[in-house]
């Protein structure tokens, strides 16, 4: 899985100077199976903690507390979703051609307190509107969670940088700290018998604080302020494509936990929430790969490198077709033992959520190495059919089945994305096959003789 031999360059590497501010012209920094192993070991740890924090979180809140927890933090994760305008991706380009990485990181210093700002005036002004039916607890953890919308601004821009510029080791190590944190803050609260909703919501607030500390601190030693940078206009111009564009993926992604939660309550929310939980404990690979996937686009030719994206395509698949099924025979045991047996209704909806999960994730590789190549909207047909699916389906089978049938339009939500992304991800590159997308013996073989030789 490494970069063709006439890859543009696009990654910068630190020189022996590094710790005075000074960064190196760009160099070719290849991006392959070790950067893929690094993310996907993060991955991993990152879903491990969130799997632990989630059974403690549910087994001293109940689905009661799951649910407002999960209605808390919902809005302000959305406004902080849609509120980037996709000045992450802008960034990630920008570093992948940069001469300077210092003048990229001061840019987007600025950019995403801007963003970021105004994004949580917002939520903070449509609270009220948007949980009006919601108990206080639920609309003052929401209030509280609201800085968060600032630190997922900055955190995230550094993350995009380093993805584009390659620093794989750097963007994980930033990704991880979160999860530990917030973990910690559970145990704590654990012993400590808390059952305070609140309580939860501010401590995941302090650890996504805790990342965006880190990296300011880590990009002020790499680029002083203040200091030359890049073109801000020219970047926010060349973000609002992908702005636009991606205003419809978290709409996507929130719009399952939006209607249980204004046409079934917070209770089923609870539910729900566990059982996504459940049933994504394989997506850590597939995740992985999308972030890989990114980084190769981006140091490809345009319109080149879909067979490594394939090969990358096809391996998740065997491991969601192999893994999934492992896990959904074992949840109806595990889940009921780990998050007690008060989240009993959620096995169900658990084994059902596999496949959607899986299609998601396989849908997000092909996007992202479509989107790195600068095709800001692809897949906004795939989106809007996603989410009309989603909002309409939901609407309708909720009142009659209850939680099955949001999992159910989350499940046609996701086949509908997964279609489009793969006939444009046809469409764009060039030699590209469907069939290539399709699992193979071969690479179930390769996969078994390379996990024996390690």
């Amino acid at each position: 899985m490494n970069p063709d031999p006439d890859a543009n360059p696009q990654a910068v590497v630190e020189d022996d100077t590094l710790g005075a501010g000074i960064l190196s012209a760009p160099q070719i920094r290849p991006i392959g199976s070790r950067e893929f192993a690094s993310t996907l070991i993060t991955n991993v740890v990152i879903q491990a903690c969130t799997i632990v924090q989630g059974i403690l979180v549910a087994r001293l809140l109940g689905p009661v507390g799951r649910g407002q927890f999960a209605a808390a933090i919902l809005w302000p994760g959305l406004f902080a979703a849609m509120g980037g305008m996709g000045v992450g991706v802008a960034l990630a380009r920008r570093a992948g051609r940069a001469a300077d990485l210092a003048r990229v990181i001061r840019s987007g210093l600025l950019l995403t307190l801007l963003t970021g700002t105004l994004a949580a005036v917002l939520c903070t002004v449509a609270i009220p509107w948007l949980l009006a039916g919601s108990d206080t607890i639920v609309r003052n953890a929401a209030y509280a969670f609201v800085p968060f919308i600032i630190f997922n601004h900055v955190s995230l821009a550094m993350i995009a940088i380093d993805q584009g510029a390659g620093w794989f080791g750097r963007m994980n190590w930033t990704r991880l700290i979160v999860n530990p944190v917030y973990l910690a803050f559970v145990i704590f609260l654990w012993f400590a018998g808390i059952q305070n909703v609140g309580w939860f919501v501010v401590s995941l607030l302090i650890a996504n604080g805790a990342v965006a500390i880190a990296r300011v601190g880590l990009a002020l030693w790499h680029a002083p302020l203040p200091g030359p940078m890049e073109p801000v206009k020219a970047i926010f111009r060349e973000a609002l494509p992908y702005g636009f564009a991606g205003l419809l993926n978290p709409l996507t992604q929130s719009a399952d936990k939006a209607l249980l939660l204004y046409l079934l309550g917070t209770t089923q929310l609870g539910f729900y929430a566990v059982a996504l939980t459940a049933a994504s404990v394989v997506n850590s690979l597939a995740g992985a790969a999308g972030i890989v996937s990114f980084g190769m686009s981006t140091q490809a030719k345009d319109r080149e490198g879909f067979d490594r994206v394939a090969r990358m395509f096809r391996f998740t698949a065997w491991t969601w077709l192999l893994a999934g099924v492992a896990v959904g025979v074992i949840i109806p045991i595990v889940l009921p033992l780990l998050y007690g047996a008060a989240f009993r209704p959620a096995v169900r909806p658990a084994i059902l959520l596999i496949p959607a999960a899986a299609l998601a994730g396989q849908a997000s590789i092909l996007e992202e190495s479509m989107r790195a190549q600068g095709r800001a909207f692809v897949g906004l047909e795939a989106r809007a059919a996603g989410l009309l699916v989603m909002v309409a389906a939901g609407w309708l089978l909720a009142p009659v089945f209850g939680i099955l049938g949001v999992v159910f339009a989350a499940i046609g939500s996701q086949a509908i994305i997964l279609t489009v992304m793969t006939f444009a991800a046809r469409w764009h590159f060039h030699r590209a096959l469907l069939k290539a997308l399709l699992p193979r013996m071969s690479d179930l073989l390769e996969l078994k003789r390379r996990l024996l030789r390690s």
